[in-house]
Formats: structure tokens, C-alpha cells, sequence
């Protein structure tokens, strides 16, 4: 990916990437605790010509710490912010667990996302615990690359003050994209890790019918699929861009 540069917000500076390139416009969000460079082993894997943009949420990464309390719709009002900044008409978004959640608010208020690729993108938080059988979170990684994620996820939230992350918790909570789904008009990929898929989970997972709406699964895979499964995911995403350009 190209060097992070900053945007300026009233919140303070939003860390991003761009390496520009022609193709379709792929913007990868990132989930709770995590940042831009936990989708390096999955860019690294797409053609080269493909327009890659990844961003650090405000308080993760290279972004500023807000002061104030915030909500997931301000964090969809970031990516707009940034699309619009960078002169993009149509993206699709690829976001994992919290950035799926955050990818499907954007597409519910801009008719510039061109497409979804929702990686364990919940339609509600409570589906995330009680969807799949216990002990699939970390799928197969190592004990060494558990506890990075782990340090690192401390880490983001010990920067926040105590009611600025309570606010912005609460929003995750509060989060239902069912009725979104259910109407939606571009195309959808869900993507899931089969670890601990049982079966009620399809069920639980709340995932409307829909035409535009294709389910994935990914085997012996856990939750963190850009880290577990990079070259799987990046297969993944050319399809999509493939089958839908």
C-alpha cells in the first residue's frame, strides 16, 4: 500500500492510504481494535492496477484520539467524508466485523457504494455471540499472532477516555442492518469462517433473503478471516469485482 497521509476532520486527523491505479475502487475497513495494516497480507494479493484505499477509524492507528463522544454513524460520516475528499464516484467497500457493520451504514445513506464484501460484517452484534459455537474466534492462528491482535486491541481502547468509548460501544450495540439487507439493491457478499457454524447458525445470523445477497464460507476459518485466510479473502474480492464490473 502507498504511504498513510491525513485528512483533516473537526474531530482531528484521519490516517489513510490510496494507491490510486484505475481499476474499480476497493475502500477496506477495519474492525474494532484493529487498523489499515491488518489488510496488508490481503492487498498485497490484488492486481496491482486495482485502486486500494484502507483508513484508520477514528482513535485506531495513525488517526487522532476524539475528545468527544462519537457513534458507528460518525464513523460511516468519516468514509464519506473521505470518498468525497478523494474524488471517488463509485467504491466498494470490504469491511471486517465492525468496518462490515460500518460498510453497510454507508450504503444505506450513498448511492456511491457500488457493492458490499461483508467479512463476519455483523446485522447485529448479538448474532456475533451467539451464532457459532464457542472456541471459533481466533480460528487456527498462533498463540503469538492471538496475543498480538489481543495487545493491540487494548492498546486502541486504553486510548479513549472512559465515556467517549461507552458512547461509541453502545452505538455498536444498538446496530441493526436487517431492514438494510433486506431492501438492498447492490450486490452483497457475506462472508463467513465455518468454524463452529452449526445448525442454527444461518438462523441467527439474521441474514435476510435477498437476491443481491451471496453467502460465502470459508472453511476451518474463525473470525479474524483477513488474517487467517489473506489469499482466500483476495480471491475473494477479484471475483467480486469480476462478476459485478
Amino acid at each position: 500500500m502507498a504511504s498513510a497521509t491525513t485528512l483533516t476532520t473537526d474531530w482531528g486527523e484521519m490516517a489513510y492510504s490510496d494507491t490510486g491505479g484505475s481499476g474499480k475502487s476497493l475502500l477496506f475497513l477495519h474492525g474494532t481494535g484493529c487498523d489499515s495494516a491488518d489488510w496488508t497480507s490481503v492487498t498485497e494479493k490484488l492486481p496491482q492496477n486495482q485502486r486500494l484505499i484502507t483508513f484508520d477509524f477514528r482513535g485506531h492507528g495513525q488517526s487522532s484520539v476524539p475528545t468527544e463522544p462519537f457513534t458507528l454513524t460518525h464513523l460511516a460520516n468519516d468514509v464519506l467524508h473521505l470518498v468525497n475528499s478523494i474524488g471517488i464516484q463509485e467504491v466498494i467497500l470490504v469491511g471486517h466485523s465492525l468496518g462490515g457493520m460500518v460498510a453497510m451504514e454507508v450504503a444505506k445513506r450513498s448511492s456511491c457504494v457500488a457493492g458490499l464484501v461483508l467479512l463476519e460484517g455483523w446485522t447485529s452484534l448479538s448474532s456475533a455471540g451467539s451464532a457459532f459455537d464457542t472456541g471459533r474466534f481466533y480460528g487456527a492462528l498462533s498463540q503469538t499472532e492471538r496475543t498480538s491482535i489481543q495487545q493491540k486491541a487494548e492498546k486502541t481502547r486504553n486510548r479513549f477516555k472512559p465515556n467517549v468509548w461507552e458512547s461509541f460501544w453502545t452505538s455498536v450495540q444498538d446496530f441493526d442492518a436487517y431492514v438494510y439487507l433486506k431492501q438492498a439493491c447492490i450486490p452483497i457478499y457475506e462472508v463467513f469462517g465455518e468454524m463452529g457454524k452449526n445448525k442454527l447458525t444461518e438462523q441467527k445470523l439474521r441474514i435476510p433473503p435477498n437476491p443481491n445477497i451471496k453467502v460465502i464460507w470459508v472453511p476451518n476459518a474463525g473470525h479474524y478471516l483477513p488474517h487467517e485466510y489473506p489469499e482466500a479473502v483476495s480471491d475473494i474480492c477479484i471475483k467480486f469485482v469480476e462478476t459485478f464490473s
